[in-house]
C-alpha cells in the first residue's frame, strides 16, 4: 500500500507540474510585453497565483519524497528481517 501511495503521489506531482507549466503564460510575463498589450489581469495578481501554485507543488513534492523514503525504509527492513540469522537454540543443562 505504501508503494501504491508513493506512485500515486508521484504521478499527481508530475501532472500538477506539467499542467502549471502548460497554462502559465511565461513568455508574456517575462518578456515585458504583457503590460504594453493591455493585459486584463495585473501581473502582480498572476505572480501571486503562480507563487501559490508553486508552493502547492513544493508541498506535494515534499510528500512524494517522504513517501518514497518510507517505501525504501520498509523494503530495507524487510530485507534485513529475511536475511537475519535464526536465533541459536539454547544449550541443554549440564
Amino acid at each position: 500500500m505504501t508503494l501504491l501511495m508513493a506512485l500515486l503521489r508521484s504521478a499527481y506531482l508530475a501532472f500538477v507540474v506539467g499542467f502549471t507549466l502548460a497554462v502559465s503564460p511565461l513568455e508574456s510575463l517575462w518578456s515585458g510585453t504583457a503590460a504594453g498589450q493591455g493585459a486584463t489581469v495585473p501581473v502582480s495578481i498572476v505572480a501571486k497565483v503562480f507563487m501559490a501554485a508553486w508552493l502547492a507543488i513544493g508541498w506535494i513534492a515534499f510528500e512524494v519524497v517522504v513517501a518514497w523514503v518510507r517505501v525504501w525504509l520498509d523494503a530495507r527492513a524487510r530485507r534485513r528481517a529475511s536475511t537475519a540469522p535464526a536465533p541459536a537454540a539454547p544449550l541443554p543443562p549440564p
